[in-house]
C-alpha cells in the first residue's frame, strides 16, 4: 500500500474542506439537525411534564423584568437559584405558540441542534472535522441530553449550553485575530449564558486557558467577563438576598458526597455492554493521548473543577441518582474530552470503522436511557392532558406516590397552575377549580364525593375508581377544599 499517497490524499481532502468552510458546516448543520430529530423528535409528541405547571403559571403572571430584577418575584419561583431564564423560555414560547406544547418543544429541539453545531465550531478551532464531529454526536446521544431534551423546565439548560458555546467561539476567533466585534459577540453571550443557569458562570475561569492567543492578548481580553462575573455577583445577591444559593434541604456528608461523586461516571455510560465498549475506548484513548503528550494538564484540571464543584452541594440534595440535568455539564465535559483524545493520523477505513463503532456505543445508551425515562414520561403526559381537560364540576383526579411522589402536594401544585394557565388561553373556560387529591391528602365531604368521579392512573390511561377504591386509598376523614385559582 502506498502510505505516501495515503498521505497526500488526506492532506489534499483537509485542504480541500479548510478552502470551502461554508459547505463543511451547512453540511454539519444538517446532519446534527438530523441525529438531533432522531434521537429526540419524539418529544415533538410530548406534553406538559413535570414542573411546567408552575413555571407556565408564573411566566403568564409576571413580566420578564420582574423576574430578572424584582428579588420578591424571583424569589417566588426560586430561593434556591438564579435562573431567570428558565420563565424566560415559556415566556417566548407562550407568546409564540400559546398552550400548543408542539411548539414548545420544536424551540427547545432547534436550540440543542444549534447549540450541538456550535459545539463543533469550537471543537474545530482546534481539531480536525472527524474528532469534532465525534465530539458533537457523543454530546446529542448523551443519557443527561435526553433528559434535557425530554422537558421544557430544562429549556435554560440548553439556551445556557448554546450561549456558552458562542461565547467560546467569539472568545477564539478574537484571539485568532478576528475583528473587535468577537469580542463584544463573546462577551455578550457570556452575560447572557450566565442568565440562564449558575453553571455557566465559571466559564470565566476556563476561558484564560484555552490554547489560543498569548497570555497577555487573553488576559486583557479577560477583563470584561471578570466585570460580568462580579456584576453577577451582585446581582445574585441583590435576588436571594445571599452570595451562596442552593437547596436548604438535606445535611452535607463528605462521605456520602465523595461516594455520589465516584458513581458519576457509572450514571453517565451505565454498567451494561455499549457503556462498558464506550467507557473503555474512552479510557484507551486518554491513555494513548497522554503517552503521546497530547493532553493539556493545566486546562485539563481546571476543567475537572469547574465541572465537579457544582455538584458537591447538590449530593446533600436533591443527591446525584440518575444522570438527568444535573450531570449535562460533565457530559459536555466528557464529548469534548472524547474529541480532544481522537486518535489523529487514522487512514480513513480504520477512522471510520472507529467512528462507526463509537457512535453505535452511544447510540445504545441513548437507547437504554429512553426506555427508563419511557413509562415516567407517559405517566406525566397523560397525567397533564387529562387535568386540562376533564369537567371540573364532576371529575377530581387521585395522584398516587409513583413518578415524583406526593411531595407535600407537588402534583396538586403543578397540574392546577397548568389547567388555569390553559384556562387564560381558551375562549371560554369552564369556571370552578381543579380537585387533585393524594393519599395524605384531607377527605372532602360527602356532597362532593356524590358528584365527582375521580381518576387515576392505570396501565398508560387515567381510568375510574369505584367507591371502595377510592375509600381504601384515601381514608383520612379530615375535609379538604378544591385547589382555588389566584384571586
Amino acid at each position: 500500500m502506498d502510505v505516501q499517497a495515503l498521505t497526500t490524499g488526506r492532506l489534499a481532502l483537509r485542504e480541500k474542506i479548510d478552502r470551502h468552510p461554508g459547505v463543511e458546516y451547512l453540511s454539519v448543520t444538517l446532519l446534527l439537525s438530523v441525529i438531533t430529530l432522531l434521537a429526540h423528535g419524539q418529544s415533538l409528541q410530548g406534553f406538559w411534564r413535570w414542573d411546567d405547571g408552575a413555571h407556565l403559571s408564573y411566566a403568564a403572571q409576571y413580566a420578564p423584568w420582574q423576574y430578572f430584577f424584582e428579588p420578591l418575584v424571583a424569589q417566588g419561583h426560586s430561593s434556591a437559584n438564579v435562573a431567570p431564564w428558565n420563565l424566560l423560555f415559556y415566556d417566548i414560547n407562550l407568546s409564540l405558540f400559546g398552550m400548543a406544547p408542539a411548539g414548545h418543544y420544536a424551540h427547545l429541539l432547534f436550540v440543542m441542534a444549534l447549540g450541538s453545531v456550535l459545539f463543533y465550531a469550537v471543537l474545530r478551532q482546534w481539531l480536525t472535522p472527524l474528532p469534532a464531529l465525534v465530539g458533537a454526536v457523543a454530546l446529542l446521544l448523551g443519557k443527561p441530553t435526553a433528559h434535557i431534551a425530554a422537558g421544557l423546565m430544562h429549556g435554560h439548560y440548553a439556551t445556557g449550553f448554546l450561549f456558552a458555546m458562542l461565547s467560546i467561539l467569539g472568545w477564539t476567533r478574537h484571539l485568532q485575530g478576528g475583528r473587535g466585534y468577537w469580542l463584544g459577540l463573546s462577551t455578550l453571550a457570556y452575560l447572557l449564558a450566565t442568565a440562564c443557569k449558575e453553571v455557566y458562570v465559571p466559564l470565566v475561569i476556563l476561558l484564560p486557558f484555552l490554547p489560543v492567543g498569548g497570555l497577555r492578548q487573553r488576559m486583557h481580553a479577560l477583563i470584561p467577563f471578570v466585570l460580568i462575573a462580579l456584576a453577577y455577583v451582585g446581582w445574585r445577591y441583590l435576588l436571594l438576598g445571599r452570595l451562596m444559593g442552593g437547596y436548604s434541604q438535606g445535611i452535607f456528608e463528605a462521605s456520602e458526597a465523595l461516594r455520589q461523586l465516584l458513581k458519576v461516571p457509572k450514571l453517565l455510560l451505565g454498567s451494561k455492554p455499549p457503556g462498558n465498549l464506550l467507557a473503555l475506548a474512552f479510557f484507551g484513548l486518554l491513555c494513548l493521548a497522554a503517552v503521546k503528550r497530547r493532553l493539556n494538564g493545566p486546562m485539563l484540571l481546571v476543567s475537572f473543577g469547574i465541572v465537579l464543584l457544582p455538584l458537591v452541594p447538590l449530593t446533600a440534595f436533591p443527591g446525584i441518582h440518575s444522570p438527568d440535568r444535573y450531570l449535562f455539564v460533565p457530559w459536555i465535559a466528557f464529548s469534548a474530552c472524547l474529541a480532544a483524545v481522537w486518535p489523529q493520523g487514522l487512514r480513513p477505513m480504520a477512522a471510520t470503522l472507529a467512528s462507526g463503532v463509537l457512535v453505535a456505543a452511544l447510540a445504545g445508551v441513548h437507547a437504554q436511557e429512553k426506555q427508563v425515562l419511557g413509562p415516567n414520561l407517559a405517566y406525566w403526559d397523560t397525567l397533564y392532558r387529562f387535568a386540562l381537560s376533564l369537567d371540573k364540576a364532576r371529575q377530581g383526579i387521585f395522584v398516587a406516590p409513583e413518578f415524583g411522589g406526593t411531595d407535600e402536594g407537588y402534583k396538586r401544585f403543578v397540574l392546577t397552575r397548568a389547567r388555569q394557565t390553559a384556562d387564560l388561553f381558551a375562549p371560554n373556560p369552564q369556571p370552578g377549580d381543579l380537585w387533585v387529591v393524594d393519599e395524605k391528602s384531607p377527605s372532602p365531604d360527602s356532597i362532593a364525593l356524590d358528584i365527582l368521579q375521580f381518576f387515576e392512573f392505570s396501565g398508560g390511561h387515567m381510568v375510574p375508581m369505584s367507591t371502595d377504591k377510592l375509600a381504601e386509598k384515601w381514608h383520612n376523614p379530615t375535609r379538604v377544599q378544591p385547589a382555588q385559582s389566584p384571586r
